[in-house]
């Protein structure tokens, strides 16, 4: 009597698979595994009675999310090139046990795949369920659209888990650590639910489906996803002044937190993001799905809403800035993602960088997403590139143009053409350095390069802007400046200097107007707290200065995470009566988190960290707090320690305890808190030996 085999064991050798497909970092119970790259897997059969053979071996590689779509049917023969799924037994007698190399195509779909092997057995058909496995985007494949030829930029952008923002403004640029996790325990499993639970999917699961292996397909799916506007994405954004029902934004440290909370919630919005933690969501996300990323961010941004490549901007006579109308505004710092991908949607040259922005500024399609967008047809002017050029140009290379709103009429204060797009950042390959890449959005300001390429994009827009020249004003008969005297720490007196250049050969009269207000980085403007005004005596071909100081008890109860302070003034010509404008904003620096390991890590073992902050305000502290975390080092998540007061200008101490169960570079990310300052962020790169 004849019995048919039985599948008695599947080895999918994660260990093996895992370290070829650069995924055994990855936690997760399925294989995991990288597209246009071969894998093996040994089978184990039990058979009773005569021996015979399996035969006319076939699989099928089922797309779980639709089956339909990806129902793929190969034989087990060889192995052919990477256009199509193949097989081929390396060693077994068919009868017990078998050893077969399965290769999928550099095109195949991203998603989970359920595999079945099919032989006949006695002349009677036989399947094997040998369970699921996991596919990525493969950055090493010479024939994936996101394959990136630098192992060193790969590193950076597919497999670091941990990195730094930069925030501030572009005098005053701040590094912010940030931990991706995208390796972490169930953030795959929440990735793919991501797409799962997109309206492209939802609406119309086989033709969703079906586009799951083009990278500019999915990146758009992902940066609507990111944000809740349009559907159940993962991050709620709120640019209120108070985040009622919700977190402030600032209280994150990475992304893995907030994906298990979406996920947890039955894929609720978590509350709240701003324009950095929908940046380092995203990365995270892409990373995981093998599409090279990295976090760029944007000083001095514009959000151009009337599409008409200027930004205006409206101050009363005490030099307030009002909010806009029509909704233009320029933030201290914008934060996106760039993906690295081939646009074979486009004609050639646009392969490369991509602009990704999942915060909600603008619609794309109807829905709030924003990009691909080319960095090449960025920097070249070329606006009719899909997707989102225009807005990405006028982000990075639109004009500011002051306005002062009197009594009388409305006044034009400024132009200033080289005003937008400062300092563009993202953080150095290999080290914790940063990277100034704005040369790769524009051609150096003014220059005759980026003049023609404006010209051409206004042309292109159509915006009958008369500012379209791009020259700029040239001052004839006097010039105001406004500086800082010294970066101002928190709690202490801002000390500004004044300075009026008369470059007449007559004497002068001015009447100044200075004032101080609280913004938010994304340019909204909250309350003025502070305005002097006095006249200035000015000799010809001379200047004057004028020092003027901002006491902390002025400022000190508006001074928030996410706000600056920006001061204005307004010189008025007493006899003429033209009026001038300088503004500058201020960012305050935050005392430094000092961070001390106590002993040489060991994996696996527990490792002491000591976490220190100094007072620098003349009150006590109170309600203080320390929160740590980081990937690889907190395996129950991140830690909160709540501290004792600090009395004025002594020192906060607590100790945390960590355990770290991965090796390598690891980033410790700790975020402090207390009843005056908010969110002070901190780092430390601690070494775990394999």
């Amino acid at each position: 009597m004849s019995f048919p085999p039985t599948l008695s064991i599947t080895d999918f050798e994660k260990t093996k698979n895992g370290t070829e497909h650069r995924t055994k970092d990855i936690w997760g119970k399925e294989l995991i595994l990288r597209r246009g790259q071969s894998f093996g897997v040994k089978l184990l059969f039990r058979c009773r009675g005569k021996d015979e053979k399996l035969e006319n071996l076939n699989f099928t590689a089922q797309l779980v999310s639709c089956p339909s779509v990806a129902n793929i049917q190969f034989p087990v023969s060889k192995l052919k090139d990477k256009k199509s799924w193949s097989a081929q037994v390396e060693s077994g007698d068919h009868l017990s046990a078998l050893s077969i190399t399965i290769c999928s195509p550099a095109s195949a779909y991203i998603g989970r795949y359920s595999l079945c092997l099919h032989g006949m057995y006695g002349g009677t058909s036989q399947t094997f369920s040998l369970g699921d496995i996991i596919l990525l985007f493969n950055p090493w494949c010479p024939d994936d659209d996101v394959f990136l030829d630098n192992e060193k930029l790969r590193q950076e952008y597919v497999m670091n888990e941990h990195g730094f923002m930069y925030t501030g403004n572009k005098d005053c640029i701040q590094s912010m650590p940030w931990n991706f996790g995208q390796f972490e325990d169930g953030v795959g499993d929440i990735c793919l639910k991501i797409l799962d639970m997109s309206p492209q999917f939802l609406n119309d699961p086989s033709t969703d489906c079906s586009k799951r292996g083009d990278p500019v397909y999915i990146s758009r799916i992902i940066s609507a996803m990111i944000n809740s506007n349009d559907d159940r994405g993962v991050v709620e954004s709120c640019w209120e002044e108070f985040f009622r029902n919700g977190a402030n934004p600032s209280t994150w440290n990475g992304s893995v937190t907030i994906l298990r909370l979406w996920k947890k919630s039955g894929c609720r919005a978590v509350r709240y993001g701003q324009c950095w933690v929908l940046a380092g969501v995203m990365c995270t996300v892409f990373r995981f799905l093998g599409i090279p990323t990295r976090v760029v961010t944007n000083f001095e941004s514009a959000h151009d809403s009337n599409c008409n490549l200027t930004v205006d901007e409206y101050y009363d006579e005490t030099g307030r800035k009002l909010k806009a109308a029509a909704g233009d505004s320029v933030w201290n710092f914008h934060v996106w993602d760039e993906c690295w991908m081939a646009r074979k949607d486009l004609r050639p040259g646009y392969d490369g960088w991509q602009v990704l922005d999942a915060t909600p500024q603008e619609l794309s399609g109807g829905t709030y997403c924003c990009g691909p967008a080319s960095v090449k047809a960025v920097k070249e002017g070329d606006l009719e590139v899909p997707y989102d050029v225009p807005f990405v140009y006028a982000e990075v290379n639109g004009d500011s143009i002051h306005w002062l709103l009197r009594e009388e009429g409305v006044e034009k204060l400024k132009i200033d053409t080289g005003a937008i797009g400062k300092h563009i950042s993202t953080k150095s390959v290999g080290t914790n350095d940063r990277d100034d890449i704005t040369d790769l959005y524009k051609y150096r300001e003014g220059s005759y390069q980026e003049r023609s390429i404006f010209e051409k994009a206004a042309s292109k827009m159509n915006t009958g802007h008369p500012n379209t020249s791009r020259v700029p004003e040239v001052s004839r008969d006097y010039d105001v400046f406004l500086n800082l005297e010294d970066s101002p720490l928190v709690g202490k007196t801002i000390n500004l200097l004044f300075r009026v250049c008369n470059k007449t050969f007559e004497a002068k009269t001015f009447s100044v107007n200075a004032s101080a207000q609280v913004m938010q980085y994304n340019g909204t403007p909250l309350d003025q707290f502070w305005k002097e005004s006095y006249d200035m005596q000015v000799n010809a071909n001379s200047a004057t200065d004028k020092s003027f100081q901002i006491n902390s008890y002025e400022y000190h109860r508006y001074v928030r995470s996410g706000n600056n302070i920006r001061v204005t003034a307004l010189a008025t010509d007493m006899k003429s009566k033209k009026i001038k404008f300088a503004a500058k904003n201020i960012i305050f620096c935050a005392p430094t988190i000092d961070i001390e390991v106590g002993c040489t890590p060991v994996l696996n073992e527990r490792l002491s960290v000591a976490l220190s902050i100094s007072n620098p305000f003349n009150d006590i502290l109170s309600s203080c707090v320390m929160t740590a975390e980081g990937t690889g080092l907190f395996p129950d998540g991140p830690v909160t320690v709540y501290m004792d007061q600090i009395f004025p200008h002594r020192s906060g101490y607590v100790k945390i305890f960590c355990m770290p169960y991965k090796s390598g570079e690891r980033q410790l990310e700790v975020n402090f808190s207390c009843d005056k300052i908010k969110h002070v962020k901190g780092s430390k790169t601690i070494h775990v030996p394999q």
